[in-house]
């Protein structure tokens, strides 16, 4: 895996305004709900923004929980903007007048819409989100969203229940006119904690390295992407971690984590000290240069191998070419 130099540029930054979401997701690691009222306030927000475009960020995402459902993302999408930001929406599609929310938001300037899908039929999908008519009004948003211009990209995670169904998802992402599909691994996170008998077993891992494989020869290697917790399926020919190096999520009570997999591992479980690891009470420059908890996923040390045995996340071996259980 490509090793990372001392020196590390915030350039990504995904910040989750609001756990509230319409669906009630089997493995949402934010534990997204409609009672779920945690959020960002929106001053906090805008602070954050202002920090990040003086760093030099390039891309920020909005994300949950649903972020269309959160009252001020306009006003902070419009600030991101102005602030020379690229900004990306992660969604679901489930919220009323979606595509006047779509249209509004490109006029600001946002480009880039991301859509989960869970499978490439509505039973698996709905079995998963646990909202009957989620499937259809899914696609009827990335429709919209395609047919207004809007870079359309779509996020499956691969569980027991639904790692089958990755080609009919493809197949539908290329039906409904999106850019590209990601293949995001399942971690025991969140409600996904609670359903570990999903995840897939070493066998169904090498079966979905062979599906993906296939889909690339049929559809390009750019247009089926795997996250970095599937390095170990070795489908890259330069695999790396970028978590914590150029970018960070911040949560909707400001507290930091290096990247979606790892947002369930508190600071002070790894390092002993919360010390620089929450915007509630230090800045985003100050976080990023001198926060323990950061630091022991910057440096492969001992405690960045810790992150991975406290994810519970396999390994591969390029000695011996073969997948760990």
């Amino acid at each position: 895996m490509r090793q990372h130099g001392p020196r590390f540029n915030l350039r990504e930054l995904k910040i989750e305004v609001t756990y509230r979401c319409d669906l009630n997701c089997v493995h949402c690691s934010s534990d997204g709900r409609p009672s779920n009222t945690l959020e960002m306030a929106c001053g906090d927000c805008v602070r954050i923004l202002e920090a990040a475009a003086k760093m030099g960020v390039e891309n920020l995402a909005f994300s949950g929980g649903e972020p269309l459902l959160w009252p001020h993302i306009f006003e902070v999408v419009d600030a991101a903007v102005r602030g020379h930001l690229s900004v990306t929406i992660y969604t679901s599609g489930n919220v009323e007048n979606f595509q006047q929310h779509a249209a509004r938001l490109l006029g600001i300037g946002v480009t880039r819409f991301v859509f989960s899908m869970f499978g490439g039929t509505r039973i698996t999908h709905e079995r998963i989100t646990r909202k009957a008519g989620s499937f259809e009004r899914t696609k009827a948003s990335i429709r919209n969203a395609v047919a207004l211009g809007l870079k359309t990209e779509l996020h499956f995670v691969p569980m027991s229940s639904n790692w089958r169904e990755l080609p009919n998802v493809t197949m539908l992402a290329v039906e409904l006119g999106a850019t590209r599909v990601s293949v995001l691994r399942l971690v025991a996170q969140g409600r996904a904690a609670l359903i570990r008998d999903r995840v897939l077993t070493r066998v169904q891992n090498l079966e979905l390295r062979r599906q993906i494989q296939a889909l690339r020869r049929e559809f390009g290697a750019d247009y089926i992407r795997t996250g970095s917790p599937y390095n170990f399926l070795m489908l890259n020919d330069t695999p790396a971690c970028w978590a914590a190096t150029d970018r960070l999520i911040v949560a909707p009570d400001l507290r930091l984590y290096p990247c979606d997999a790892f947002k369930r591992i508190g600071a002070s479980e790894l390092v002993q000290t919360e010390d620089k690891s929450c915007l509630a009470n230090a800045s985003l420059p100050e976080c990023w240069r001198d926060s323990p908890y950061l630091a022991s996923k910057q440096a492969n040390t001992p405690s960045d191998q810790g992150w991975r045995r406290r994810l519970g996340l396999s390994a591969y071996s390029p000695r011996s070419r073969r997948l760990a259980a």
